[in-house]
């Protein structure tokens, strides 16, 4: 390859990184992605992952924590809702096998055990459905998603004493809380999608 070619070459590649880091987030593949199996519409998330910090060292001590997931289903953007799925699941870890544990609440309910972090992970996002019946709208009409979680069994915050109420000790116990209560809750948007 000449030198000129090579060049040309580099430039190439350097203003396709720049495209690439400038473009807007619309532009880049979208985290969410829906699919449907008969009447169940399901969602994917990639880069999703929820088992990790606080979460996985609440799970590493022996806890048991709950996780509820809100799917909601918009006709725009920030637009009105059409349709809101909230599940909730249980996980647990087997510090022995070092293996998780997930269980459905609700009708009927259902649970596996023996996961890997990321199976346990997918395994949720498979059993949070919408009807595609119940949804009133067409094929042809866009729609977006938002996809929450919300960590539920929080520890209560203890209680002030009148002495304590403005030490330094309480104020960087209520805020790594704060911290901590930003980390276990996540969620992400995507559209527009159109029923498959």
């Amino acid at each position: 390859m000449s030198r000129a070619a090579r060049r040309t070459s580099i430039w190439n590649a350097a203003l396709l990184a720049l495209v690439f880091v400038a473009s807007p987030p619309a532009l880049a593949a979208q985290t969410l992605s829906v699919n449907a199996a008969g009447d169940v519409l399901h969602v994917k998330a990639r880069d999703f992952a929820f088992i990790a910090g606080p979460l996985l060292n609440r799970l590493k001590e022996g806890r048991s924590v709950r996780l509820d997931f809100e799917l909601t289903m918009l006709s725009k953007p920030e637009g009105p809702t059409v349709k809101q799925v909230v599940q909730a699941f249980t996980l647990s870890f087997d510090l022995w096998e070092e293996r998780f544990a997930v269980s459905r609440t609700g009708s009927p309910p259902r649970s596996i055990s023996h996961l890997r972090a990321s199976d346990a992970e997918n395994w949720c996002l498979e059993n949070l459905t919408m009807s595609i019946s119940s949804l009133g709208i067409g094929r042809d009409t866009p729609f977006w998603l938002r996809l929450v979680y919300r960590v539920q069994d929080l520890e209560p915050v203890p209680a002030e004493t009148p002495g304590e109420r403005y030490t330094l000790r309480a104020l960087i116990d209520r805020l790594s809380r704060r911290r901590e209560e930003g980390d276990l809750a996540k969620s992400v948007s995507g559209g527009p999608f159109r029923l498959p």
